[in-house]
């Protein structure tokens, strides 16, 4: 039940060719998922802090969905 009570989900969104996926749990613990809708690449990104999560988007969405993201 903690999770169920805790854990909020929300829509898919597709920004410059990514589809971004993020839950929240706790209001604390951010969990960023992005796939590009052109070669399937999905990074998987934790976070405990907004704007680092923020700046995550930022990056990501930046670069082109075509092309592979290095870690």
């Amino acid at each position: 039940m903690d999770i169920k009570n805790n854990y909020k989900s929300f829509q898919l969104i597709i920004r410059n060719g990514w589809a971004i996926k993020f839950s929240v749990y706790r209001g604390e613990n951010i969990l960023l998922i992005f796939t590009s809708t052109f070669t399937c690449q999905t990074v998987v990104r934790y976070f405990t802090d907004e704007d680092e999560a923020v700046e995550c988007i930022n990056f990501v969405t930046a670069h082109d969905p075509q092309e592979k993201i290095e870690a």
